[in-house]
């Protein structure tokens, strides 16, 4: 229930001593059940990489060595967020470690409080929106910083000081839900930038389609999800409801809620109570109030759209759908033949061939990056992920392409990194594609497909720059993609001749790929009415209206073009479907006219009243040093007046710390008991060091023992030893994937040794000898 009604916030005494016991025992339970995933460890980088760090007063920032220009830009974006990031959680931004992977083709962020570090995967996805990849992590993963830090007020405090930082994650767990942590952090990214995932098509079309479709979903099928159906997942089920408090409340409405959580975890539902404020929020009404704002202002705005441009005549191509699946990239093979990318949630992805009204599996392959094929004469081209055997973050995006007559599947590069690569129309042996190199600039290159090698490098130095979805020209003369950097997306080509490089369309924060020349004109996916659509510009007047030549009721997120019709691929409440239609002139526009209304989004960037931008950030030079990981091998972050033992899966009365350092590559864990039933106390240390390719594990453990043995005489017959326990392994790990299969195999060696002091009515054939093994798993 939603209501500004003041309630009685006085609990009875019993009934929080009741709360805290109770919480007491979730701690228990969760470290008794989740101890070995209780901190969590993304893997580890390179040996051979030299670390630097930028350290001030309001963050920490370690890198590698030869990334020092980018870090010296992300400290000055730290810097300039610090001061309001915050503001709408009432909390200032804590000082974390953040850890910058680079050296990868994978692209993400984590913020994570056990022990407390964000880390940054910096490589740039080409299907981003139109803000730099950086800047989109800082907002969105110190945003989830903010919310965790807020809960340190009142009665958490305590806890977090007699527990450490792991208390943090038993309040999230019991307390706040996924959809507020990732539904704030997009608010944070979208109210505070120029764009954001918020302000783009893809945060709307989901929910948009569902509720046109299929109406409005039970809120527990919105929270749990389904296999049959899509259902919007926390970051869109979260930002929307996130948003609509903040409409409805202010934007202060979830400060006050983290801030009842922190000072009053003992009570019964504390997340959206506030007693500040007298409001109690109950997030099932919340949630079907939302629903029904949308639902209206979705359904005027569609038939607004459909007096204004109708729908367009679309045919379905391939077989009838039984429950949610994506077509993606479709590309043509021959006159009457798509191939596509059909995923879903009941088969792993499988390129697949459709005509008019069936339907066949090509190939089931790794995981092709970004959603994204190219295909000519048969064959098939895309980017695909690859680990390093040894090192988590270490992996490429190596070109692979397939022959569907021979059936035969060839990696075209080894241990590169490219992105959405580009069959030349007149060879199957030249490409184009994007390079990411090691500080993460973005270059075009053209790659003879022989051997691999790069014929010819574009080469781009610009800070912020990042390239995508190379198109050659009808004589090859040109290659057409799309540029991203602070100032949003434009088009431009590159002349491959000369290296002249021209602007088609400038830079604006509408978000445009995929260009395709068809003619005389260039072809691409732009959201310049709040959907994806089908746009074009006359080649031979770039200075001219973009003409509209879709009009998808959710969007249309990929396409080609032959014989003057489209063939899409158009989404619904089902997927994304391989549609079909005539080639048509619905609309010109600007290129330059407003666009993008959403009305939520532009509720919260008000109420931020600051827009995140170059001409914010200060031109600094921050101090820089080494950071030597011998160093900082030990971080001790949490620790419990209980006797916590990951390794054995034990929990006791006693004392307990854990340590990881931030490069993860040494954790140790260590602690006391005292059993009370049997009178004896009991100590160990368990220890893993993995920054060299062997894996190496030491554990200690002591303890005194007893046993009891049967006996003929009136009493029981004891025996008593002190025992010590001490092992040590090598592991070598060996890690490959096969397709869509990951292998892993590994070589170890293992000593442990047993050593007894007794202490009263020893019996000797209780005596324990060395023990080394060997073994390949």
């Amino acid at each position: 229930m939603i209501s500004s009604r003041k309630r009685s916030l006085n609990i009875p005494q019993s009934q929080r001593l009741k709360g805290f016991w109770l919480l007491v025992f979730g701690i228990l339970f969760l470290n008794n059940t989740h101890l070995q995933a209780q901190y969590y460890n993304t893997g580890v980088e390179n040996s051979s990489i030299k670390w630097r760090q930028i350290n001030t007063p309001k963050f920490q920032i370690v890198y590698p060595d030869f990334y020092e220009t980018k870090a010296q830009e992300f400290a000055s974006v730290l810097d300039t967020l610090y001061g309001v990031l915050g503001k709408s959680l009432k909390t200032t931004p804590p000082k974390v470690p953040f850890l910058l992977h680079t050296n990868t083709a994978y692209y993400n962020g984590l913020s994570v409080w056990a022990p407390k570090r964000i880390e940054l995967w910096t490589t740039s996805s080409p299907t981003n929106y139109p803000y730099p990849w950086s800047w989109q992590l800082a907002i969105h993963e110190w945003r989830h910083a903010i919310q965790v830090y807020a809960l340190k007020q009142g009665a958490s405090k305590t806890l977090i000081n007699i527990f450490g930082e792991h208390i943090y994650g038993i309040l999230l767990a019991a307390y706040i839900p996924t959809w507020f942590l990732e539904g704030d952090a997009v608010v944070a990214e979208t109210a505070l930038s120029p764009t954001g995932r918020g302000k783009t098509p893809d945060f709307n079309m989901y929910f948009k389609a569902q509720t046109l479709e299929k109406g409005k979903y039970s809120y527990d099928k919105a929270l749990l999800g389904s296999m049959k159906d899509y259902v919007p997942d926390s970051y869109i089920f979260g930002y929307h409801l996130t948003s609509f408090g903040r409409e409805l409340y202010g934007k202060d409405i979830w400060a006050y809620m983290l801030e009842n959580v922190g000072r009053n975890f003992w009570k019964i539902e504390t997340f959206g109570h506030s007693q500040k404020k007298g409001v109690n929020i109950k997030t099932k009404e919340l949630y079907n109030q939302m629903m029904d704002t949308l639902s209206k202002r979705w359904e005027e705005e569609e038939r607004k759209n459909i007096e204004t441009h109708p729908l367009t005549s679309i045919k379905k191509l391939g077989k009838t759908k039984r429950y949610y699946t994506n077509y993606s990239s479709p590309k043509q093979i021959n006159d009457s033949t798509i191939v596509a990318i059909k995923t879903s949630n009941f088969k792993p992805s499988q390129l697949v061939s459709i005509t008019l009204n069936n339907e066949e599996d090509i190939l089931s392959p790794g995981m092709i990056l970004h959603s994204y094929i190219d295909a000519k004469d048969n064959h098939l081209l895309w980017s695909e992920l690859k680990s390093h055997y040894r090192w988590e973050h270490e992996n490429y995006s190596d070109i692979f392409e397939y022959d569907i007559e021979t059936e035969t599947y060839n990696q075209i590069t080894f241990k590169k990194r490219f992105y959405t690569p580009s069959y030349n129309p007149n060879s199957l042996n030249i490409i184009a594609a994007i390079e990411d190199d090691s500080i993460n600039n973005q270059h075009l290159v053209i790659i003879d497909k022989t051997n691999g090698e790069i014929i010819k490098r574009f080469t781009n130095e610009e800070s912020y720059s990042k390239f995508s979805y190379p198109s050659w020209n009808k004589d090859n003369s040109e290659i057409y993609l799309i540029k991203a950097n602070q100032f949003g997306k434009s088009l431009i080509k590159y002349n491959v001749y000369n290296d002249k490089q021209t602007t088609i369309l400038p830079f604006s924060f509408n978000n445009i790929s995929k260009p395709f020349q068809y003619k005389d004109r260039l072809f691409f996916i732009g959201d310049y009415d709040n959907t994806y659509q089908v746009y074009s510009i006359n080649l031979k007047d770039t200075s001219s209206s973009l003409t509209q030549h879709t009009q998808s009721s959710f969007g249309v997120m990929d396409f080609i073009i032959f014989n003057d019709s489209l063939v899409l691929s158009d989404y619904s409440a089902d997927g994304k479907d391989i549609t079909y239609q005539r080639l048509i002139d619905i609309r010109t526009i600007s290129p330059n006219a407003p666009s993008n209304t959403f009305p939520q989004a532009d509720i919260i960037t008000k109420q931020e009243n600051f827009i995140f931008s170059q001409a914010h950030i200060k031109d600094t030079l921050w101090e820089s040093k080494k950071y030597r990981p011998i160093s900082h091998l030990f971080h001790f972050h949490s620790w419990a007046p209980l006797y916590i033992n990951a390794q054995s899966q034990d929990i006791n009365w006693g004392v307990s710390a854990f340590s990881q350092n931030l490069l993860g590559t040494s954790i140790f864990e260590g602690g006391f008991k005292y059993v009370f039933a049997d009178k004896r106390d009991e100590y160990f240390i368990n220890y893993t060091y993995s920054g060299l390719y062997p894996l190496i594990k030491a554990s200690f453990k002591y303890g005194q023992r007893n046993i009891i043995f049967d006996s003929l005489r009136n009493s029981d017959f004891y025996s008593t030893w002190d025992e010590y326990n001490t092992s040590f392994s090598v592991d070598f790990p060996y890690s490959w994937s096969d397709r869509n299969w990951f292998k892993e195999a590994k070589y170890s060696f293992l000593y442990s040794y047993r050593s007894i002091t007794p202490r009263y009515n020893f019996n000797e054939s209780l005596t324990l000898f060395h023990t080394i093994g060997f073994g390949l798993g």
